[in-house]
């Protein structure tokens, strides 16, 4: 319930650039957060393959952490920028993309990889606000539900059965 919850009120885009900063760190951090922990217990499970429980929080810690941390660095420098310059524009994404660099620096402490990270961040961060100011919709997240079935909808089979339905069918 709290899950469906997160995803159907809680979203980054729903206010303005420079309202509501709470809503967008809590809209951002969700998918940092479900990101992180398919990313943790697949290191758990498959790589290191931990046979604790201190270990496997220690593992998954490793990720939930920093993933959900420059989440909601990007949201939060964002929304900041934004109030102190007084408009809405790409400086805003790319001083946020340079602050979740710092995060990530701290975290994986290699500059090769923290400048290559931060400049492709900043190019999707750049692509994401063009496509925002300019109404495109790139990748949606609509949650629908799609209808199940107890049995396949249509005959699949390529020859019928001699003896008829059975009784169970």
């Amino acid at each position: 319930m709290l899950l469906t919850y997160l995803a159907n009120n809680w979203k980054y885009s729903d206010a303005p650039e420079g309202q509501r900063p709470f809503e967008k760190v809590i809209g951002l951090s969700k998918y940092g957060f479900g990101t992180s922990v398919g990313i943790g217990i697949y290191d758990c499970i498959l790589l290191s393959q931990t046979q604790t429980f201190w270990g496997a929080a220690n593992c998954m810690s490793y990720w939930v952490i920093p993933i959900t941390a420059m989440c909601a660095t990007f949201a939060s420098v964002a929304y900041t920028a934004t109030k102190i310059r007084g408009k809405d524009g790409y400086a805003n994404y790319v001083l946020a993309s340079i602050a979740t660099g710092g995060v990530f620096h701290h975290w994986q402490k290699k500059g090769l990889i923290t400048y290559y990270f931060t400049i492709m961040l900043m190019a999707c961060a750049a692509g994401k606000k063009f496509a925002d100011l300019n109404g495109l919709k790139v990748i949606t997240l609509d949650f629908k539900a799609t209808p199940q079935y107890t049995t396949f909808p249509i005959d699949m089979t390529l020859t019928k059965d001699p003896r008829g339905p059975r009784p169970w069918e």
